[in-house]
């Protein structure tokens, strides 16, 4: 084995002078640059150096990274940044992993075109998903940056998650049990659920979180499936449209591609209507109650094609939950506590009608996934 010599320690400052071992040794190096015989640098290689790990001149701070900032305080601290840290001041600041990452990776996997899906972002909903397409315009427009690094191996094929890993390839679960925390009369309503994973071989360490990807109401589908003019047992990727649209699609909020489906396919002013909604203007005020559902009512008579529809609709997301078990003292099993809210009246009839049909011992209808961080 070689072994390296270090250099000489410079001792500048005399050990019985007045600073501590940390402040003796900066002010050590800080007189040895001070008196050596080093040349200068130069304005271009000063600018090399302060280049930032991207070779974009970025110094890496995040001042936007606060969850309570509004998006407009949050793109304006961010003016003048590369596009990547844009994107990222354009994120919900949460760091909350329903995406699959956290704010600042995500941002550089959608700048480096390794992730395509501009809509992750659960926290951050609308207004993210359509900063992110904004700034995505642009990311044809960003220079290459030089770089004297040799070349690199090309990147190792994707390998797929192991099931149970991701939220790309999630797993069956089964529901044992749920018991409500709160007392009788308690304005919340707080659940304890357990779930066996002895049948999937999960596993899990402290700090992991536990995703689950509910189904949307049989009824709900229906209803918009007559709405649609269309049959259950339509094709679509696949699956009849029954299926697609219970396991694979958010039926609310109403995402902007729905909205420029509707404009492609009618005229006059319903056409402009349904591009203001597009663009995030709100015609009516009736903007932020439209899901699925109540917009293939307002828009009464325009029948998508089932699968140009499924096509415009978002992906259905998991919602991350702290585990509150512990995998040592309870192998197989899983707990965790979530607190019940209510949105709407539709939202507490799906919830409801869920809560019933789910008993000891039935597989859960919802696929589930571990998020570890």
């Amino acid at each position: 084995m070689n072994q390296i010599t270090p250099p000489p320690k410079i001792e500048i400052i005399p050990s019985s002078a007045p600073f501590s071992e940390a402040q003796r040794s900066w002010l050590n190096g800080f007189f040895a640059g001070l008196l050596s015989d080093a040349t200068p640098l130069s304005a271009e290689q000063g600018a090399a150096v302060m280049e930032g790990a991207a070779g974009d001149g970025d110094d890496g701070e995040a001042p936007w990274h606060d969850q309570t900032m509004p998006m407009a305080d949050r793109m304006k601290l961010a003016e003048g940044r590369p596009l990547r840290r844009r994107m990222m001041a354009a994120m919900a600041q949460q760091d909350c992993g329903q995406c699959g990452y956290d704010c600042h990776n995500y941002s550089e996997a959608i700048a480096n075109k390794s992730e395509a899906r501009l809509n992750l972002c659960v926290p951050g909903g609308k207004e993210t998903a359509r900063m992110l397409k904004s700034l995505y315009e642009d990311i044809d427009k960003v220079p290459a940056v030089a770089s004297s690094a040799p070349a690199t191996a090309p990147a190792a094929p994707v390998v797929m998650a192991e099931p149970g890993r991701s939220r790309d390839n999630p797993i069956a679960a089964t529901f044992l049990s749920r018991r409500l925390l709160n007392k009788k009369g308690s304005e919340k309503e707080t659940w304890h659920i357990e779930f066996d994973l002895s049948g999937c071989g999960l596993d899990y360490l402290v700090g992991d979180s536990f995703g689950i990807f509910a189904r949307n109401d049989v009824g709900l589908v229906d209803q918009i499936i007559a709405l649609l003019g269309a049959s259950h047992t339509t094709k679509v990727n696949g699956k009849t449209l029954r299926e697609a649209l219970i396991d694979d699609v958010s039926l609310s909020p109403a995402p902007d591609s729905l909205f420029e489906l509707i404009s492609f396919i009618t005229g006059g002013a319903t056409r402009e209507k349904a591009r203001a909604l597009a663009q995030g203007e709100d015609p009516d005020g009736d903007a932020a109650t439209l899901d699925v559902m109540a917009v293939l009512q307002k828009f009464s008579g325009v029948r998508p094609h089932p699968e140009a529809f499924v096509e415009a609709l978002e992906p259905l997301q998991p919602r991350l939950y702290s585990i509150s078990s512990s995998h040592n003292a309870t192998p197989g099993k899983l707990s965790l506590n979530a607190r019940k809210i209510v949105a709407d009246g539709r939202l507490r009839a799906l919830r409801d009608q869920q809560a019933q049909a789910a008993g000891p011992g039935l597989d859960l209808p919802r696929r589930a996934h571990q998020s570890r961080r």
